[in-house]
């Protein structure tokens, strides 16, 4: 016969439920609390994002935040095929201001993706900055838009406007031919004079710059290697990141430190000679029927503040082989204006199709240079007068070329058609 009081189970089973209740109760507090903590203490964005590293297969975001508790970045991809991933950076969380750089890999050519950027708390992922989007660069084939300018880092309300003209064009690529940083290339200097005058450009268009002579300037341009993600393809023998190579769609891109080793650069002439050449020769010849551009900083066919002579050392090592290898442009800066040349080759002028057309896209926001008076006759276009950057857009027969002011406005059209099996033609508003 059982004995036992019903009413005393039912007692038992009463406080049993009550005791996890005040569990389960706990937990949740703590959890919410922790969220809350989470939230509360979640780190400050101090730079970026930016896209960096185009390329077919992976994306490279970078961006720097600082917090006194967890600061543990990580982003947050979705797009096509049904990708959706948190990628978090290897480096473990710490308090205090810290870099971030993550790679995505597994996308698509020429796909659209939704990024966040996010801090990894105790219980959940804290958005920080975001949504973005991002495209990854086509395959060869399908038209894109790229944008050049330099010399513009100098924090002036014409740089800021000229950026958000910029940025509403929606380019794929940018190209920057140096000087992102007045006056001396500071690290500093990087979030009021980068950062933040082209906040709504670098979270959606791969920024991809080359080496100025100011940006040399604080140890011979390590700011702004440790700011940017760049390729590390460039020759042998040379530190990483100064000269390298990237595809986009059907275009070849080549970005090359004109810096001397003397006063600030690294590169000595013997270097470009010996080093520098010989991989440049590769990287075009690699690039097959694509278009090919190349940018840096000095140009050495120009009629402004510094002359052509000044980057003859330039012209040494490099105008022959830009010229033996076919290459449609190149693209500088260092004087303050926009120029651009006839088609040059062996120092003369020659028919559309047969030589390279030299730009100086120098009219970024810093103080503009006036033109000299009585050009060479390879200067066919020279504007002085106006802040201005070079828009390109391009398909695999048609480069197509507007230079436009801080108003809007088109100063100068130049194309270059490339029918199939036929040389290369070309028109310009000149």
């Amino acid at each position: 016969m059982d004995n036992t009081n019903p009413l005393s189970n039912t007692g038992a089973r009463r406080s049993r439920a009550n005791w996890l209740l005040r569990i389960v109760l706990l937990v949740a507090l703590a959890v919410l609390g922790a969220c809350i903590f989470d939230f509360q203490t979640r780190p400050e964005l101090v730079s970026g994002p930016m896209v960096q590293m185009p390329a077919a297969d992976a994306i490279s975001f970078v961006w720097e935040m600082k917090g006194d508790w967890m600061v543990n970045g990580a982003v947050q991809v979705s797009g096509p095929d049904g990708l959706d991933q948190t990628v978090a950076s290897s480096d473990g969380a710490s308090p205090g201001k810290r870099r971030f750089q993550v790679a995505v890999d597994g996308v698509k050519p020429g796909a659209t993706y939704t990024y966040t950027v996010v801090n990894r708390g105790w219980f959940r992922d804290v958005p920080i900055a975001g949504p973005f989007t991002v495209t990854t660069p086509p395959p060869p084939g399908q038209s894109f838009r790229f944008i050049c300018f330099g010399d513009s880092g100098s924090g002036s309300n014409s740089q800021a406007e000229l950026a958000e003209l910029i940025a509403s064009k929606k380019p794929d690529v940018v190209i920057h031919t140096g000087d992102l940083i007045y006056p001396a290339g500071d690290i500093n200097d990087y979030r009021p004079k980068f950062f933040e005058p082209y906040k709504n450009l670098i979270t959606s268009c791969f920024f991809m710059p080359s080496l100025g002579n100011h940006d040399c300037a604080t140890d011979r341009g390590a700011p702004l290697l440790e700011v940017f993600d760049l390729p590390q393809n460039g020759p042998k023998g040379i530190p990483p990141e100064r000269n390298y190579w990237f595809d986009y769609g059907d275009a070849r891109f080549v970005a090359l430190d004109s810096n001397d080793a003397f006063p600030a650069g690294v590169i000595t002439a013997l270097d470009r000679k010996e080093k520098v050449g010989p991989w440049l020769r590769e990287v075009l010849k690699g690039a097959g029927s694509r278009w090919k551009f190349v940018y840096f900083h000095h140009p050495f066919y120009s009629h402004s503040k510094h002359s052509a002579e000044g980057a003859a050392y330039v012209k040494e090592a490099f105008v022959d082989i830009f010229e033996e290898y076919g290459v449609d442009v190149v693209f500088t800066g260092h004087n303050h204006l926009y120029e651009r040349t006839a088609p040059i080759r062996k120092d003369q002028i020659v028919p559309e199709g047969q030589g390279v057309v030299y730009v100086v896209s120098g009219a970024g926001g810093a103080e503009r240079y006036a033109k000299r008076p009585d050009p060479p006759p390879y200067i066919r276009v020279a504007v002085d007068d106006v802040f201005s950057f070079t828009l390109v857009e391009l398909s695999s027969k048609r480069f197509e070329l507007k230079q436009i002011n801080e108003r809007g406005e088109v100063i100068d059209e130049y194309v270059i058609q490339k029918p199939d099996n036929t040389q290369a033609q070309a028109t310009a508003s000149d």
